[in-house]
């Protein structure tokens, strides 16, 4: 029999859905009060792991294991993601595992896997994914159980600019709709010790923010404070009803919690002995002035939108936008050209405080800013039509 969903309030699994050692990013669900809500969390793999590009049959590849006792509710082996809306259009194939955890009144509560290896099968076989799970649908499992494998595809074989393989993973309620679809919740099921080590790679990534599997999803992460949900609203709490910044707990002691995200200037892309100076806050500001020696740049970031960074000259009557995001924006970062070393106030406007930072270093100095080391891939452009 399984129990009710509050029972994880308290019973927490000390069971991840993967090794840690295998994961080198990922991001927690980001609920609907965030800049940019996500109904998921993430695990992300390396695809230069010479453990992978060395595989020669699933079990090489990374476990996925039962988080609790549970009943696999739906497996399917070749679901396609149409992304063909996007410009320039692409799709991939992923495999999925749903597993009952949980009852919620007379509902049940899944725990589902999206497992996104990002290749399209163009040169194999539409079974390839068969190999890589080990459960049916009915099959009871204990936690702890291998579910399966995460196929981690080489460079050659990975389809979408920085689109690095993942694991999507959320709570289901299928017998509650929230606005005509069925409810999800953030996957808080997890010891704090576990939701720590989660917390402490997705602000931190394991092969850094420039790693070559670098992906724009892993920017959700980026400042956020340890948790499984952030900024969620009353209908995503699995524990209560009401709304909370952080979901670690048992959604009681987690409105206690400090929801703010706190970006790290020093790490946006410079070297940390090049940098003359950085700033970092939560909203409007304007800084004192600054008068760099030499000719310089910066890098600025922002959790959320909107947002805009200006530089205003030292005479007063003249300024300029170096950065700016509009509302629903999630987190984001760019450098600006070489400026001239003269006296200059930085003023930011983050309405909605969801952070920012900014860091100067000069001119000449080498950067390297999330995505610059993705190498390219066969999709997209040039993805085969879809099946």
């Amino acid at each position: 029999m399984l129990p009710d969903i509050s029972y994880f309030a308290e019973n927490k699994s000390d069971r991840f859905l993967v090794d840690f050692e295998d994961i080198i990013a990922g991001h927690p669900y980001l609920g609907a009060r965030s800049p940019a809500p996500h109904e998921a969390a993430h695990v992300n793999f390396s695809n230069s792991d010479p453990r992978w590009l060395d595989a020669s049959k699933p079990s090489d590849y990374p476990p996925i294991y039962a988080v609790a006792d549970g009943v696999v509710e739906r497996v399917e082996t070749y679901s396609i993601l149409d992304l063909t809306r996007d410009n320039p259009p692409w799709w991939h194939v992923a495999y999925r595992i749903e597993m009952k955890i949980a009852t919620d009144g007379d509902t049940n509560v899944s725990l589902a896997l999206s497992i996104e290896p990002r290749v399209n099968l163009a040169n194999k076989p539409r079974s390839y994914f068969d190999d890589f799970v080990l459960v049916s649908q009915g099959d009871k499992v204990r936690k702890g159980d291998i579910l399966g494998y995460m196929y981690v595809p080489p460079f050659t074989e990975r389809v979408g600019q920085r689109a690095s393989s993942h694991i999507h993973f959320t709570l289901y309620n299928f017998g509650r709709l929230v606005d005509g679809d069925s409810a999800t919740y953030p996957p808080a099921i997890f010891t704090e010790e576990i939701v720590e080590q989660f917390g402490e790679i997705y602000r931190n990534p394991r092969e850094g923010w420039a790693s070559t599997s670098f992906e724009y999803d892993w920017m959700r992460g980026r400042g956020v404070p340890s948790g499984m949900g952030w900024m969620i609203d009353a209908q995503e709490n699995p524990f209560g009803d009401n709304p909370l910044d952080v979901l670690m707990y048992d959604g009681i002691r987690d409105m206690e919690l400090d929801g703010n995200a706190h970006l790290d200037p020093v790490s946006l892309g410079f070297r940390e002995e090049d940098l003359l100076f950085a700033l970092n806050g939560r909203g409007d500001f304007v800084s004192d002035p600054v008068h760099p020696d030499t000719e310089w740049r910066a890098i600025v970031a922002s959790v959320g939108g909107p947002s805009e960074f200006v530089m205003v000259f030292e005479d007063g009557n003249r300024e300029s936008s170096m950065y700016q995001s509009g509302p629903g924006r999630g987190s984001s970062l760019s450098a600006t050209p070489p400026m001239y070393p003269e006296k200059v106030v930085f003023r930011v406007s983050d309405p909605d405080n969801w952070g920012w930072a900014i860091a100067v270093a000069p001119a000449d100095a080498a950067y390297t800013l999330p995505s610059d080391n993705v190498p390219e891939v066969s999709c997209p452009p040039g993805c085969p039509p879809l099946p």
